[in-house]
């Protein structure tokens, strides 16, 4: 796969000892055509360069597209949006890209917001655990997951 949107992510395949791991084109289009979607194309850069495992990427508790796209996260997602009121928030499709806690937190785009689409958060509103919110990062993927980086070398020589 040429990359286009993810050259910093390319570059920095391994943080510290960690070294990313992708998938294959092929694996991608299996979770693309059970979800009947098309990812955007600076998602499947990231999935091909570390769809697998992440490293010391710091996205989150899950960003792998095994668990994501598995049925049993799938139920979780959506058992958690339902019980926050928050599925009338989503009007527009769209792919989770890195959660924690069960989907109580979690990164999203909308699916059909071009090739570099604008990062969202789903979180809780305020101190309310029953009630999600919905915030744009205001930030492409890309722009987003070269953020990330410098993240994840920030709390290597810093620490956490």
């Amino acid at each position: 796969m040429e990359i286009q949107y993810l050259k910093k992510l390319q570059k920095n395949s391994k943080i510290g000892s960690q070294k990313i791991i992708g998938v294959t084109e092929n694996e991608i289009q299996k979770v693309e055509k059970k979800f009947n979607i098309a990812f955007p194309k600076a998602y499947r850069e990231f999935l091909f360069l570390a769809g697998k495992y992440i490293g010391n990427l710091p996205l989150y508790d899950t960003a792998n597209l095994d668990d994501l796209s598995a049925d049993w996260h799938q139920e979780i997602m959506w058992e958690e949006l339902e019980r926050t009121n928050a599925t009338k928030d989503f009007h527009r499709p769209f792919w989770q890209f890195a959660e924690s806690n069960g989907c109580e937190q979690f990164a999203f785009f909308y699916l059909d917001d071009g090739d570099d689409p604008t990062v969202y958060i789903a979180d809780y509103k305020g101190l309310d655990a029953d009630q999600k919110e919905i915030k744009s990062l205001e930030r492409p993927f890309s722009t987003f997951i070269d953020q990330t980086i410098d993240q994840a070398y920030y709390y290597l020589k810093h620490g956490w």
